[in-house]
C-alpha cells in the first residue's frame, strides 16, 4: 500500500533548542520567518504519551529510569514543561521545541542539555508529514503500522495517547487512542482532554513514531482554527519577503 496518496507533503521540521527566546530571535529577526503560533508550558498526560510512549516502553523493558532515555515529565506541569513555537517560511514551517523545569523560563537551558551539533547527530530533530484533511489520522496510523509490519519494518510503531505498560497492551487499545486531536470529536473523545479549550490551535492533530533508523517522525493535520493561523503566517511571510 502506498500511503503517499494520503499526504500533502512535509508540513514542518522540528528542532529541539537550548534557548527558546534566542532561537526565536534568530529564526524571525535574522532569517525573516513569521511566528505562526507560540505556547509556553504545554503539558498534559496525553502529550506525555503522544511524544514519549515508545521510550517509556523501552525503559520498562530494559529496567531503566525513564530519564536515562531522555524522557521528561510533562504530564501535569508540576515537574517539567514543554514550550513550542511554529515559525513559517512560506511553504515550510520550522517548529522550535524547548523542555525546561516547570518553574523555569523559556530562556533557560534545555533541561537535558545539548548534543554535538554535527550532521551525524539527528536525534534532536523531527520531520512532520502533512496528512490530508479528509483522512482519519487514527486510521492512517493503523494503516502505517500494518504496512510497515508487512514489509518487515516491525520497529515502526506509533505512540498511543493513553498509558500502556507493554507493546502487547498498545496493540489492543481502541482506534481513537492512536492520534492526538485538538478538538472535540465524539468518535475520538478523551475524557478530560478533548473538551479542553484549545484556543487558536483548535484543529491540530498529530501522531508520533520512529522511522527505520530511529529518526523521529510525526504525521499531523492542520484544520479549523489552526489552519487559519498557518495560512495567515504563510501569506504574511510572502508579503514581507515580496515573493510568491
Amino acid at each position: 500500500m502506498d500511503l503517499g496518496k494520503y499526504l500533502y507533503g512535509v508540513q514542518h521540521t522540528g528542532v529541539t533548542v537550548e534557548n527558546l527566546e534566542r532561537s526565536i530571535e534568530f529564526y524571525t529577526e535574522i532569517l525573516g520567518g513569521v511566528i505562526v503560533y507560540r505556547r509556553n508550558s504545554f503539558v498534559h498526560e496525553v502529550m506525555q504519551h503522544t511524544l514519549f510512549q515508545k521510550e517509556e516502553l523501552d525503559a520498562i523493558a530494559q529496567n531503566l529510569h525513564p530519564r536515562t532515555l531522555g524522557i521528561v515529565d510533562i504530564k501535569d506541569g508540576s515537574a517539567e514543561s514543554m514550550d513550542i513555537c511554529f515559525i513559517s517560511f512560506g511553504n515550510l514551517v520550522v517548529e522550535l521545541i524547548h523542555f525546561r523545569n516547570a518553574n523555569g523560563k523559556p530562556s533557560d537551558p534545555n533541561i537535558l542539555g545539548t548534543i554535538p551539533t554535527i550532521v551525524t547527530y539527528t536525534n534532536s530533530m523531527h520531520l512532520s508529514f502533512h496528512v490530508k484533511d479528509d483522512v482519519d489520522l487514527s486510521v492512517f496510523a493503523k494503516s502505517l503500522e500494518e504496512e510497515c509490519e508487512k514489509r518487515g519494518f516491525g520497529n515502526i510503531k506509533c505512540n498511543r495517547v493513553i498509558h500502556v505498560k507493554s507493546p502487547e497492551e498498545r496493540k489492543k487499545v481502541a482506534l481513537k487512542y492512536y492520534s492526538n486531536k485538538f478538538w472535540n470529536e465524539p468518535d475520538s473523545f478523551i475524557e478530560g482532554y478533548s473538551d479542553l479549550d484549545f484556543g487558536k490551535f483548535e484543529g491540530w492533530s498529530l501522531v508520533y513514531c520512529k522511522g527505520p533508523s530511529g529518526e523521529q517522525l510525526e504525521f499531523n493535520q492542520v484544520r479549523l482554527k489552526a489552519k487559519e493561523l498557518f495560512t495567515e503566517a504563510k501569506d504574511k511571510y510572502y508579503q514581507l519577503n515580496q515573493s510568491k
